[in-house]
Parts: C-alpha cells; sequence; structure tokens
C-alpha cells in the first residue's frame, strides 16, 4: 500500500472542518429557536447534512491509507473508495441544493416573518466557521476533499443567503429577499456538484483524462525509434491524479527491447507525466496474428 503524504495533511484539515462544522450547527440551532426563523433552521438541517459528507469524506481517506495485507485481491489499494464517496457526496449535495430552492420557492409565495436579531448573529457566526472551512479545505487534492468543499462551500453560500436576507429585510422589510439571494446560490453550487460528479464518474468508467488524448499519445509512442505501430492503448485512472496506462509496442527486427522499453517510459513520464505503465513489446508478425485473432471478436455477428 502506497501511503501518500498529502493525504495525511487532508485528514488533519478534514479534522478541523468537521469540529467546526458541529461548533457551527450548535450555535444556528440555538439561534433558529430563539429567532423562530424557518431559514435558519433549514440551514442548519443543511450544515447537518454536510456533516455527514465531510464525515464520509474523512472515513475515506482513512479506508485509503489503510494498509492491505499481502496477496489481496485489491492491486491498486483502496483508492476509488475516495470516488465512490465523492459520487455519494456529489448526489447529497445535488438533493440538499433541490430542498433548498424548493423551501426558497415556498418562502416568496408564502413570506414569513421572525426575530432578525438573533437570526443575524447566529448566522453572522455560522458565516465565519464557514469562511474558515472554506479555506482549510481549498488546496484539496483528493476528490473526497473536493467534494467536502463543496459542502464547505455550500454551507458558507447558505450563511451569505441568510444574513443577506437578514439586512435585507432588516433595512426594506422585503422577505423576498432572502429566498431570491438562496436560488441565485443554489444555481452556483449545483454548477460545481455536476462538475465533480461528470468526473468522479469518468474515473468509474476509466476515461482517459480530459488533458491527456489517447491519440497524442499514440503518435507520440509511434515516433520512437524502431516503434513501427502501437495498438491495445488503454488510459484510465485510479484517482483524478493516478493515471495508468497499458500498450502493445510493435517493434522492427533487430531493435534491442530494452532501449524501446526505457525511451517509451522516459517519453510517458516526462512529457504525459504517466508513470504507472505496463508495455509489451511485440514483433510484426504477432502483431498481425493477434490482431486476426482480435478481428474475430470484434466482427458483428452474421458478417
Amino acid at each position: 500500500m502506497v501511503a501518500h503524504l498529502p493525504y495525511q495533511g487532508e485528514r488533519r484539515r478534514l479534522r478541523a472542518v468537521l469540529g467546526l462544522t458541529v461548533a457551527i450547527m450548535l450555535v444556528q440551532l440555538v439561534g433558529a429557536w430563539y429567532s423562530g426563523s424557518l431559514a435558519l433552521f433549514s440551514d442548519t438541517g443543511h450544515v447537518l447534512v454536510d456533516f455527514l459528507g465531510l464525515g464520509a469524506a474523512y472515513m475515506a481517506l482513512c479506508v485509503v491509507m489503510y494498509p492491505l495485507r499481502s496477496g489481496s485481491r485489491f492491486t491498486y489499494g483502496l483508492h476509488r473508495v475516495e470516488v465512490l464517496v465523492a459520487i455519494g457526496n456529489s448526489l447529497l449535495l445535488l438533493a440538499v441544493c433541490a430542498l433548498i430552492a424548493w423551501e426558497a420557492v415556498q418562502r416568496v409565495v408564502n413570506p414569513r416573518g421572525v426575530v432578525l436579531a438573533p437570526m443575524l448573529i447566529s448566522a453572522v457566526l455560522g458565516l465565519i466557521g464557514n469562511a474558515i472551512a472554506v479555506w482549510l479545505l481549498h488546496r484539496g487534492q483528493t476528490l473526497s476533499t473536493r467534494a467536502a468543499y463543496l459542502h464547505a462551500l455550500s454551507d458558507m453560500a447558505s450563511s451569505v443567503a441568510v444574513v443577506g436576507g437578514g439586512i435585507g429585510m432588516w433595512w426594506t422589510g422585503a422577505l423576498w429577499i432572502d429566498p431570491v439571494l438562496s436560488l441565485v446560490l443554489v444555481g452556483f453550487i449545483v454548477r460545481h456538484a455536476f462538475l465533480l460528479l461528470w468526473e468522479s464518474l469518468g474515473v468509474v468508467l476509466e476515461a482517459s483524462p480530459s488533458a491527456l488524448s489517447p491519440v497524442n499519445v499514440e503518435d507520440a509512442l509511434c515516433r520512437i525509434p524502431g516503434v513501427s505501430g502501437v495498438h491495445d492503448l488503454h488510459i484510465w485512472r485510479i484517482t483524478p491524479k493516478e493515471m495508468v496506462l497499458s500498450a502493445h509496442l510493435v517493434i522492427e527486427p533487430g531493435i534491442p527491447q530494452d532501449a524501446v522499453l526505457a525511451s517509451a517510459r522516459q517519453l510517458l513520464q516526462e512529457r504525459f507525466g504517466v508513470h504507472h505503465v505496463a508495455l509489451q513489446i511485440e514483433s510484426s508478425e504477432m502483431a498481425e496474428q493477434w490482431q486476426c485473432i482480435q478481428c474475430r471478436y470484434t466482427t458483428p455477428l452474421g458478417s
């Protein structure tokens, strides 16, 4: 099992954010009870859901760093757990946004008055805590930490909406300000949640990174002296940061295999940033025979 040092730093940040989230939740719960603010109470429920998401993200990083016994079937380790957690957190975040949007629409239709002073004090304290959490998580490298960052960002956006709505209602008496601002901020969060979900699904479906074109990789490998062709090229990711590549290289007669392998590995590492590489060297005769065998399986039935 490869222990990544960045994971240790991100676990510490997640622990700090979990503590902040609990404090924010308690402060807002007391403020919602005292002020009678349904918006603040809804925001407290939002914080509770995000606390569960943050806890799941922390657990995912703990699982990733857990040492596997020799001979384990998980030959790549448990890194994909963080991807699964990121997918779950993205879906949870979208569900929370839907609930906030629904509540906002209800408040536009049926405005409700609240005791503004305790509402604003609790919301401002929550905003400060959420801003600290966003700052702690904004440089996260793993999908789990990025999902946690989006949760913290959604909490901060919700706090901004509550504070802004409270100030607006204080000065103008317009009760529609809070729900309209909430809808705008929810749209911003939904966009980022969909981007995270799309990237996570790309890892699960073993798609190549968007910045790394298989066509460009194949062309670069074919330019290595002695390489006459490349086939069975596959590029996928264990995590968004860890790429894996396998390919068959067809070499010309009399070319030293070790020299071709060394050149190919250096090219893939230095130019494309791929360090986990599995390359198979083939003669043209073997390649032709292999391709013919493949044709049997790729030709449609009945042709």
